[in-house]
């Protein structure tokens, strides 16, 4: 790889600074890095670019997926923060991972992970005919949960037509393996392998303590229908950004996306010994 296009997280001081060395490096091997501002858009990526590289953390990172997916750009991500499990390095005031990172990448020394996204639609029935501006993509998570106003929420879910559950909770996860790690762990849900392809349904604070998780084929198409009160609004957000609000009645489909998110993983790197560092060898 020699094209690269950096985009970081404005309120990260040191994004800026971090920056202009991965893009004075790539000068010095004869390589492109342009550097964006704010968050990425994908009208604004020059074109041949080989490689994203996010600056911040795992929320950069999926703010870039979500913008970036249907463009199968790779993505490589470099954490600012205290914890990020879809970001490959960290930077901690020393350079040496991220020089590290780009020797890899000009020798490519790595290979492409294709994430598993969900897409999800509000509609009467589901149909495959809905165009694409009406759809959203998660490559973590979509989460139906209740607004502040509203104690709890109170919903059927369907799995491929079938009647799954009646849930009483504050909110419901339908998450990929990628997003296992995510709000799914923080709310019990299991942890699985991100080269898998599954949809996990994992309430949040269910008011009913058999409520557990589920894990479903990628194939299956989720249904959840609102049951509340008619004057009860609830939020459908996906990768933590609201995108739909959900009234009485209403139904939202998920299922698997056909566009994928590309990841680059760098060699010499696993998911479990990332998992172990990240959660402390607490797992």
């Amino acid at each position: 790889m020699r094209n690269f296009y950096v985009v970081g997280n404005s309120e990260k001081t040191e994004a800026g600074y971090v920056a202009e060395i991965i893009q004075e490096i790539v000068k010095k091997n004869n390589g492109i890095c342009h550097i964006g501002s704010g968050y990425v858009n994908r009208h604004s990526i020059p074109e041949n670019i080989e490689c994203i590289i996010t600056l911040g953390g795992d929320g950069t990172l999926l703010k870039a997926a979500g913008e970036t997916a249907s463009l199968g750009i790779p993505l490589i991500g470099v954490n600012l923060g205290h914890l990020g499990f879809l970001t490959s390095v960290s930077y901690d005031n020393d350079i040496n991972d991220i020089k590290d990172m780009l020797k890899k990448l000009f020798e490519c020394n790595f290979t492409i992970e294709d994430r598993m996204m969900l897409e999800g639609i509000k509609s009467e029935k589901y149909t495959s005919e809905v165009g694409a501006s009406k759809k959203f993509t998660a490559l973590n998570e979509v989460v139906i949960k209740k607004t502040e106003t509203v104690k709890f929420t109170r919903c059927k879910v369907y799995v491929d037509g079938e009647f799954l559950n009646e849930y009483s909770a504050d909110g419901i996860i339908i998450a990929t393996p990628t997003g296992s790690t995510a709000y799914n762990l923080s709310a019990g849900g299991p942890i699985a392998g991100t080269a898998g392809r599954m949809i996990i349904i994992t309430p949040i604070c269910p008011h009913a303590l058999s409520r557990r998780s589920i894990v479903l084929s990628p194939e299956s198409i989720v249904e959840v229908e609102m049951i509340d009160r008619e004057d009860v609004v609830k939020a459908a957000l996906f990768d933590g950004e609201v995108k739909l609000s959900l009234n009485y009645a209403e139904r939202i489909y998920i299922r698997e996306s056909s566009v994928k998110t590309r990841l680059v993983k760098l060699k010499g790197a696993s998911f479990l010994d990332n998992l172990r560092r990240k959660m402390n060898n607490s797992i």
